[in-house]
């Protein structure tokens, strides 16, 4: 079976926020961007800020030494600003971890 791609897993996810009617919108970045900024920004029904960065299934946090440390930790970094301000940001792999970060279990039968 093929594994599902970074791109089919953010198809996936807007559409679970759109059923959800969660307004949000894809981020494309660009040199003008912060650093780390989330794929998927948006506004939850209580007014929260929402930030989910996509990552493609059986991701696993880079290690200190590998290239991507660095950047991993700005998005890290981000989603750690986003949550102690009062909003709601996660890395998802699945759209488990988009269902769980929301909790959003008693809306989906699995």
């Amino acid at each position: 079976m093929k594994q599902q791609s970074e791109t089919e897993l953010t198809k996936a996810i807007r559409s679970v926020l759109k059923t959800c009617g969660i307004f949000h919108f894809k981020h494309w970045g660009g040199p003008m961007s912060p650093k780390g900024i989330a794929d998927i920004l948006g506004i939850l029904p209580t007014g929260r800020m929402l930030a989910i960065e996509v990552k493609k299934p059986g991701w696993a946090p880079p290690s200190p030494g590998a290239k991507a440390f660095r950047h991993h930790q700005e998005q890290q970094r981000f989603i750690d600003t986003i949550n102690a301000n009062g909003g709601v940001a996660f890395f998802a792999s699945s759209i488990e971890d988009v269902i769980n970060g929301l909790g959003l279990q008693d809306r989906f039968l699995f």
